[in-house]
């Protein structure tokens, strides 16, 4: 019995199409179970914890909540931001994360969407609401 190139193409072809239906199929039974209540999504959201722990470079657990309050350092290059920063991270009840250029992007980006009319009416339309966009900040913020 001579295997030629032909037939082992053939019987690999075969076996991609058997593991592809079998995957299909098993997408299609979660998927009934999803839309019938009988089992939640996976990777679906979760609702958020009450506080956040996190182990800092030197061992340190740092706790955030929604509670917790928050202070905001910003200023004009060269202005002495960066030096105040290090002072107030060498004290040990407080915690200053790294300068990052982001977050004033993302909330310039937030009051964008808030003011153009175009662009709030999409939103709307996609049922992403004022409370959805500030939820999404703050999740991203902290």
């Amino acid at each position: 019995m001579r295997l030629s190139v032909r037939r082992v193409l053939l019987a690999a072809g075969c076996a991609l199409v058997l593991v592809l239906a079998v995957q299909l199929g098993q997408q299609v039974l979660e998927c009934r179970a999803v839309l019938a209540g009988l089992r939640s999504p996976r990777g679906a959201m979760r609702p958020e914890q009450e506080e956040l722990v996190m182990v800092g470079t030197n061992h340190v657990e740092y706790r955030y909540g929604k509670a917790m309050p928050l202070i905001f350092v910003g200023g004009v290059p060269r202005s002495g931001t960066t030096l105040m920063r290090a002072m107030l991270d060498a004290h040990p009840e407080v915690r200053c994360g790294e300068e990052t250029r982001i977050i004033p992007r993302v909330l310039a980006m937030r009051q964008a969407w808030s003011k153009s009319g175009r662009e709030k009416l999409r939103l709307d339309e996609a049922g992403v609401t004022d409370e959805v966009l500030d939820a999404a900040m703050q999740a991203f913020i902290l």
